[in-house]
C-alpha cells in the first residue's frame, strides 16, 4: 500500500514493532507473536536492529528491582560489551569511592554496593562520542522519603541507563566510525543505616563540593561524576539521557522528551532528526539566570535550585558544572509512557531513535 505523505516506511514498521512489544518475564501472553513483512525498500537490518535494542531497553526498565539491581544491570552493559568487542570496566568498592564519591555517596545505604560502568569501543583514533546515562535501579527518595504515589514507578528510575546503553548497541551494530565511550553510573538510592543525609557534604569527582539539600535529588549527583569522566575522554559530544525531574514532565508531559543543549547545530540535527523519525523531543533552555539558585553558603554548590520552580532547568544546569566538551546534549526523559490504543503502559524509548538518526547523520 501507498505510504501516507509526511511519514517513511522504517518509521511505520518501528511503530508497528513498538506497539506489538510484550513484556512477558513474569505472566506468559496468550498472543501468538506478531509478524510484518517489510518492504524491499526498507533497510530489513536497520529496523531490526533498532526494534531490538529498544526492545531491550524496555525489558530493562519494566523489569522489578528485585531482579534489576546495580549488579544486574552492570551484568546486562558487560554482556553487550562482550557481544561486540568492546572493553568494559567495571569500578567499585574502595576504587568507586575514591574515584567516583558521589556515585558512592548515593549508594552506599543499599544492600547491593554501588558501581560504574564504563563501556569503550572503536578505533582509537576515530571521533569520540560519549553517551552518560542515570542508573538508579530503585528510588525511594532516600531519607527524604517520597510519598507512595511517587516511589510506585521508580523501577524505571534507571532508565536512563537503558537508554545509554541502548544507544551503545546501535552504534555498535552499525559499526559507526566512532569511539564510543559509554558511562552508566548503577546505584540504588536506598533507607538505611548509611545512607546519604540532607546537609552532608560531598566531594565530586571534578573536586567540586555539593552540600546535599535533598536526597531525593540523586540522579544529577551520579550523573556529574560520570560527565566528569566522560569529559576526561576529550569527546567532540557528550550525550547524556536520565529520568531526572518530575518538571520536566509538568512541563512537557509524558511524550516529548526536553532537551538541553548550548549547542544550536547539534539542537538543530536533533530537531530535523526527530521531525524525520517521528521521535519527539523538545529544546528547553540552559537559562543561566538560574545558576544562582545553586549556590551554597558553605560548599561549591547544592543539589537543589532555590524553591520549587525551573526544576528541570535547574538540574540541567548542576549538570552542566560538570561537563568539559565543546557539545553536550541532556535528555530529562521520562522512559514511561501510560496506556493508550495499541501501545501497552510501560517502559517507553523517548528520544532515542532521534539521537541515532542524528548520529548516523553525522558519521556514517
Amino acid at each position: 500500500g501507498e505510504i501516507p505523505k509526511g511519514l517513511n516506511a522504517e518509521t511505520l514498521a518501528l511503530g508497528w514493532a513498538d506497539g506489538a512489544y510484550r513484556f512477558t518475564k513474569y505472566k506468559a501472553s496468550t498472543e501468538k507473536p506478531r509478524r510484518l513483512v517489510l518492504s524491499k525498500d526498507i533497510d530489513a537490518a536497520e529496523v531490526s536492529r533498532q526494534a531490538e535494542a529498544i526492545d531491550w531497553l524496555r525489558d530493562l526498565v519494566n523489569t522489578p528491582p528485585c531482579d534489576m539491581g546495580p549488579e544486574e544491570i552492570a551484568n546486562e552493559a558487560s554482556e553487550m560489551a562482550k557481544e561486540f568487542g568492546a572493553e568494559v570496566t567495571i569500578t567499585k568498592g574502595k576504587e568507586l569511592e575514591a574515584g567516583y564519591p558521589m556515585v558512592h555517596a548515593v549508594g552506599k545505604g543499599a544492600m547491593q554496593a554501588p558501581c560504574y560502568v564504563e563501556i569503550a569501543w572503536g578505533k582509537k583514533d576515530a571521533p569520540v562520542v560519549a553517551i552518560v546515562g542515570k542508573g538508579v535501579a530503585f528510588d525511594t527518595g532516600g531519607l527524604n522519603l517520597k510519598g507512595g504515589d511517587n516511589m510506585r514507578l521508580m523501577k524505571k528510575d534507571m532508565g536512563g541507563a537503558a537508554h545509554a546503553l541502548a544507544l551503545a548497541r546501535l552504534v555498535m551494530g552499525a559499526d559507526l566510525p566512532v569511539r564510543l565511550i559509554c558511562c552508566t553510573p548503577l546505584v540504588e538510592n536506598a533507607i538505611g543505616p548509611d545512607a546519604f543525609r540532607p546537609s552532608d557534604i560531598l566531594k565530586s569527582r571534578k573536586g567540586l563540593t555539593v552540600e546535599i539539600e535533598d536526597t531525593d535529588a540523586e540522579g544529577r549527583l551520579i550523573l556529574a561524576d560520570a560527565l566528569t569522566r566522560a569529559s576526561e575522554h576529550n569527546p567532540e559530544m557528550i550525550i547524556d539521557f536520565a529520568t531526572l525531574t518530575g518538571a520536566a514532565r509538568v512541563a512537557l508531559g509524558p511524550d516529548l522528551a526536553p532537551l538541553y543543549t548550548d549547542d544550536d547545530r547539534l539542537a538543530a540535527d536533533i530537531a530535523s532528526a526527530a521531525a524525520t523519525t517521528g521521535d519527539p523531543v523538545w529544546r528547553m533552555p540552559l537559562w543561566a539566570g538560574y545558576e544562582s539558585g545553586l549556590k551554597s553558603p558553605i560548599a561549591d554548590m547544592k543539589n537543589l535550585g532555590d524553591g520549587p520552580m525551573g526544576g528541570s532547568i535547574t538540574a540541567a544546569l548542576f549538570l552542566k558544572a560538570f561537563v568539559n566538551a565543546p557539545s553536550w546534549a541532556h535528555f530529562d526523559i521520562w522512559a514511561w509512557r501510560p496506556g493508550r490504543h495499541g501501545r501497552p503502559a510501560g517502559a517507553a524509548a523517548c528520544g532515542l531513535r532521534a539521537v541515532w538518526a542524528m548520529l548516523k547523520t553525522r558519521y556514517a
